[in-house]
């Protein structure tokens, strides 16, 4: 029985002077709905606070919460167990006090929660899973903290920036240590499908300290641009279009060889080596390029169900370029002659044209034709188009504007490389619809 009798008692009284103080009726009658459903969603809150208090205070106070606490920290190693008050900030953002055990000696190396009733509830910096989610959730939707802060408080749900930065940052820093499989539902699996993989880099502004001061006795920083290297993974149905009721998997990392590590880790786990094919794009980056090959083979999947794609768009931006160079009269019909060669895949075609179009080229010295040349494998357009699968990464671009550049490309913007992979992680998480899949492998089946 979790309420004893006077706590039923108590509740029972909250809610009748709930109904019997409030003007709700009256306040209709007058046509002030706004201040009605303002009213009634405060009340609602008090009420949702007064039911945790007394569910919370009335568990920690059992014999079977306090053994569940022992036995955690047995598991930990953690040792001279003391009762002590701690607070627990719920979703509204109000705290509440509870007893709990906390461990005096820890073992070394040791530097997670040491708090066991918090530790035991999932609960980071003493916030509530759900106020986490909230707070995190709204911090990285929304254009900066400040701004999260002000939507929470529309809501009727307290914080500070300091706060709200401190919960969101907790939960980023969590989610990354586990972060290629904390997204993905038992249902996300590569088997037999037509998957999509999609590549590209963002920008964004960091703040490096310096150790030097200014003259406020100031500590001076650089900002230098780091570029978060973005993938993409879907699956495409055989109309060509993405498969509605599988979400896309987004994630970022910098560095060549970690980007390829992390996108290992994830397609291991979803099982591509038994999938019908993948399509890989990306742009003419030989950073890529170079090792999607053989990175493929060797998570099993056979050479000739790979399909390698150099965008097409980026592609055709590098044709465009080749129009200051040509100096034949007929300068137009021949460019159209070189679309129509680069739509079929036709590098020898696009060779032949742009040696009556150049004086004196020398094709193999010609960088803008030997960008072609050495993509020739991966510019089959027509072929792509009659096997419906894309041309283009618009995917990934779509990706890095909405995830990276609106939320951590904004002016005067400069943010801590250590803070910036896993706020970016998140902000994926959200915009791909994986949000409550994330939280539910976090905090749903740990107990």
């Amino acid at each position: 029985m979790i309420f004893s009798l006077s706590q039923t008692k108590l509740l029972k009284k909250v809610f009748t002077n709930l109904l019997e103080s409030s003007d709700w009726l009256s306040m209709l009658q007058n046509g002030d709905l706004h201040n009605f459903e303002q009213a009634l969603h405060s009340a609602i809150m008090g009420l949702y606070d007064e039911i945790c208090s007394l569910c919370i205070k009335s568990v920690s106070q059992s014999k079977d919460f306090k053994k569940e606490q022992k036995n955690l920290a047995e598991e930990l190693g953690l040792k001279k167990l003391v009762a002590r008050d701690f607070e627990i900030q719920l979703r509204t953002g109000t705290k509440v006090k509870h007893k709990g055990y906390y461990a005096k000696k820890r073992p070394d190396k040791y530097e997670a929660e040491r708090r066991l009733s918090l530790l035991y509830w999932g609960c980071l910096k003493g916030a509530s899973p759900m106020y986490q989610s909230i707070t995190c959730l709204f911090s990285v939707i929304c254009p900066s903290f400040d701004v999260a802060k002000q939507l929470m408080h529309h809501q009727g749900i307290k914080g500070n920036y300091d706060r709200i930065r401190s919960v969101s940052l907790a939960l980023s820093s969590k989610c990354l240590s586990k972060r290629s499989e904390v997204q993905l539902s038992s249902k996300d699996s590569l088997i037999g499908k037509r998957v999509l993989i999609e590549m590209d880099g963002g920008r964004s502004r960091t703040r490096v300290y310096t150790g030097k001061l200014n003259k406020n006795n100031q500590e001076k920083f650089e900002t230098p641009w780091r570029e978060p290297k973005m993938f993409v993974i879907t699956v495409m149905d055989e109309n060509g279009e993405i498969e509605k009721d599988r979400l896309p998997i987004y994630d970022s990392t910098f560095g060549d060889d970690e980007t390829f590590d992390l996108l290992k880790q994830y397609l291991q786990k979803l099982s591509i080596d038994k999938c019908e094919s993948v399509q890989f794009i990306a742009d003419g980056a030989p950073w890529i390029w170079n090792r999607v090959s053989a990175f493929l083979q060797n998570l099993g999947v056979k050479k000739g169900q790979i399909i390698e794609t150099l965008d097409y768009y980026h592609a055709s931006e590098h044709l465009h370029d080749l129009k200051v160079y040509m100096d034949c009269k007929d300068k137009q019909v021949i460019f159209n002659q070189l679309k129509n060669a680069l739509w079929k895949g036709d590098v020898l075609e696009m060779g032949e044209l742009l040696k009556k179009s150049i004086s004196s080229v020398d094709l193999e010295d010609f960088n803008p034709y030997q960008y072609f040349f050495k993509n020739k494998e991966r510019i089959g357009y027509q072929k792509l188009r009659n096997d419906k699968r894309p041309c283009g990464s618009g995917l990934v671009e779509s990706g890095i504007r909405r995830i990276i550049n609106l939320r951590f490309k904004s002016p005067s913007s400069f943010w801590y490389p250590e803070n910036l992979e896993k706020l970016i992680f998140l902000r994926g998480v959200a915009l791909a619809g994986r949000w409550n899949i994330m939280m539910k492998n976090l905090y749903g089946n740990e107990k």
